[in-house]
């Protein structure tokens, strides 16, 4: 099944994973020095399969705990014009595809130029979502990545489920204290491009606009984006390349 052709019913995959029950994962990672590491306690038994059917959404839980779904909105087509038939690899030049920050619509290559953002078009993308317990586990981590980072490389929390509004993330991301950019990806071309199923996946995209990781943001004694992004910085290879995609 295409996942950008069926996006209303493949978007639960994206966040599904993570939501179906309390994370216990721990996941977490940090910058540099300025930063403690990670949250102990990961365990690779936690790891989450897409199990759930894509013609049936769950109850979605808001961060009140109540049990409404965000409301459907319509897609912009031109956040799907670009998505490729299957997601690219470390390696490859990533598509150009839309978002949408603080009601203001962005191309990818619009952000990579943006230098109040990235001095030379380094971006991390950290799917994420208001509603899904495991990002809460890596709020803070990925806030004070952005922080870390800013002015070098943009650091974006990217909400790829459909019927989140920008008011709502904001509210959201005014209560938890979060200042980075958070992107909408309504339509999930994004999701499609990068193979995303669960959230909290991170992709690193060097000044050239290569995919250069991709996988989990980082677990205890494991600080995968922040080495990936490190290594791209500072024009090394990057040692880890790619990891199990973890919700």
């Amino acid at each position: 099944m295409r996942f950008v052709t069926t996006l209303l019913l493949v978007f639960p995959v994206l966040l599904l994973a993570s939501c179906k029950s309390e994370s216990t994962t721990g996941e977490q990672t940090t910058a540099p020095s300025t930063v403690s590491d990670h949250h102990a306690g990961d365990s690779e038994q936690h790891d989450h399969e897409d199990s759930h059917d894509h013609a049936h959404a769950p109850e979605q839980h808001a961060p009140d705990g109540r049990t409404d779904p965000p409301q459907p909105v319509d897609h912009d087509p031109t956040e799907t014009a670009s998505a490729p038939a299957k997601s690219i690899a470390i390696g490859d030049k990533v598509p150009d595809f839309a978002v949408t920050i603080n009601d203001k619509k962005w191309t990818l290559s619009q952000l990579r130029k943006n230098t109040e953002l990235t001095s030379d078009g380094t971006i991390v993308l950290t799917f994420w979502c208001s509603f899904c317990h495991s990002c809460r586990d890596i709020d803070q981590g990925l806030n004070q990545l952005a922080q870390h980072y800013k002015g070098k490389a943009a650091v974006i929390a990217l909400d790829a489920s459909d019927g989140e509004t920008t008011e709502q993330v904001a509210e959201f991301a005014k209560e938890k204290g979060l200042t980075l950019p958070i992107a909408l990806n309504a339509s999930g071309s994004a999701a499609d491009i990068f193979g995303t199923k669960v959230t909290t996946t991170t992709v690193v995209i060097d000044k050239e606009g290569v995919l250069r990781y991709r996988g989990q943001f980082g677990r205890a004694n494991h600080p995968f984006t922040r080495d990936a992004l490190e290594a791209v910085l500072q024009n090394q290879t990057v040692k880890v390349t790619e990891t199990k995609h973890r919700g």
